[in-house]
């Protein structure tokens, strides 16, 4: 492809083939491996079927209006803290309230969007990616420092962590304190750990399958969660053998990233199953009295369900973003497969309570889950500080002058409509020219 030229080229979109396999020292765990790749400028799977759920750069879909939500029936909890493992007294049915129809699960919300990049340069695109990767990296060391992120929520695992999640967690903390001493001691720990993970999830895919249970959107997210925490260290780490070795599973976390999202749609539905399998307490679980999709839940559930989706709709992303951003670095050009609104609202990420956080939908203000085709018209509306940053970090990717003069703290309503910022998205396979 020519880098000579200072035209972007974009190919057209298309779904990547994902293999459909994880490897363990090197040999796969599933005859049917196969690596990412572009294939005739096309999108569609590998069975030559289209996304229906694309959305195309000139089909905007409205923005998620809070007033939509139903919030006016949504009743505060009492407690002002949250909770963790002590007993609940019981909740009275008149306090009860169902997911159905509950913002965060709007089924246009889960459309992934595709729109054309603006013009940019290699080295453009180069310092916006690596200022993203960095910010990920100082995530990834907040999480076993303060034990949450902008990709980890304080009560994501404050009930349960899994296994494979523990595993990833203390290897990262190893990781940040290696010496030249222990250098090669860590990152064979390192390999042996992803290896386990990888065992571990194919003997519970084989038990999914026997059974007819596939994973809960929770096993889904912590297991996305863990295998990416150990791809950001190996991909970018300099060491060659990690290196190669997690070249090697970048179509398999892809392909979990891929069922976790069709596993979240296919259960929008079905609110209550976000809190199957929870991490959080039994509580939680709905009334069994009430039907399946119907079921009513305490309020703090609501929370605590938006939680897990927010949680997917970050990881979902930044998942994407790392990997593709490691492509880019190699190659000079990467495919990307779209993005996902997330909520943009720093005080709900940051709420340490359902009270408080039921509390800031109820004060009137939107929880701007923004679809990037309105990006534009909700930059010139807020300002940088009502931004959580880990969509301050996504806006960064754009690199764009007035984007940056938003960033430094124009405000709102003070900084010029952003010429293109709505035909942005990471959704289709791009070239950068200098």
């Amino acid at each position: 492809m020519s880098r000579e030229g200072p035209a972007m080229h974009v190919i057209p979109r298309r779904a990547p083939q994902i293999s459909a396999t994880a490897e363990v020292d090197g040999q796969p765990l599933h005859p049917n491996s196969s690596a990412l790749h572009l294939d005739e400028n096309l999108l569609a799977t590998s069975a030559g079927i289209a996304n229906p759920l694309d959305l195309s750069g000139d089909s905007a879909f409205a923005f998620f209006d809070v007033t939509e939500a139903d919030l006016e029936n949504l009743v505060l909890p009492t407690e002002v803290e949250p909770s963790r493992g002590s007993p609940q007294t019981a909740v009275s049915s008149d306090t009860m309230v169902s997911l159905q129809g509950a913002w965060f699960l709007s089924p246009e919300s889960w459309i992934t969007e595709f729109t054309n990049p603006p013009p940019t340069t290699i080295r453009e695109a180069e310092k916006s990616l690596r200022q993203y990767i960095e910010q990920v990296q100082l995530w990834m060391r907040q999480w076993v420092t303060e034990d949450h992120s902008p990709l980890h929520h304080r009560e994501l695992y404050s009930f349960h962590m899994p296994r494979h999640t523990q595993d990833a967690y203390t290897a990262m903390n190893m990781y940040m304190s290696k010496t030249r001493e222990t250098d090669a001691t860590v990152h064979r720990i390192l390999e042996d750990r992803v290896s386990q993970l990888l065992q571990d999830q194919a003997v519970e895919a084989s038990l999914g399958n026997a059974s007819g249970n596939g994973l809960s959107i929770f096993d889904h997210l912590s297991r996305v969660q863990s295998l990416l925490c150990y791809q950001l260290v190996r991909l970018f780490d300099g060491d060659i053998r990690m290196r190669g070795q997690a070249e090697a599973l970048i179509s398999t976390l892809l392909l979990w990233n891929k069922q976790m999202l069709e596993t979240v749609k296919d259960s929008l539905g079905r609110p209550e199953l976000f809190l199957v399998s929870s991490p959080f307490d039994v509580n939680l679980l709905p009334n069994t009295s009430q039907t399946m999709g119907s079921s009513l839940f305490p309020p703090k559930a609501v929370w605590r369900a938006w939680i897990v989706a927010e949680s997917v709709r970050r990881t979902w992303q930044v998942t994407n973003f790392v990997q593709e951003a490691y492509q880019f670095f190699k190659r000079g050009w990467s495919e990307c497969p779209g993005r996902l609104p997330s909520t943009m609202r720093k005080a709900l990420w940051d709420a340490p309570s359902a009270y408080s956080w039921t509390r800031e939908l109820k004060g009137g203000k939107n929880p701007l889950l923004v679809p990037l085709v309105r990006l534009e018209e909700i930059l010139s509306q807020i300002s940088p500080a009502e931004v959580d940053d880990l969509n301050i970090a996504a806006i960064g990717l754009y690199g764009m002058e007035k984007v940056d003069q938003w960033l430094e703290g124009k405000g709102p309503n003070k900084l010029p409509l952003l010429s293109g910022l709505g035909s942005m998205s990471h959704a289709n396979s791009l070239s950068w020219d200098t």
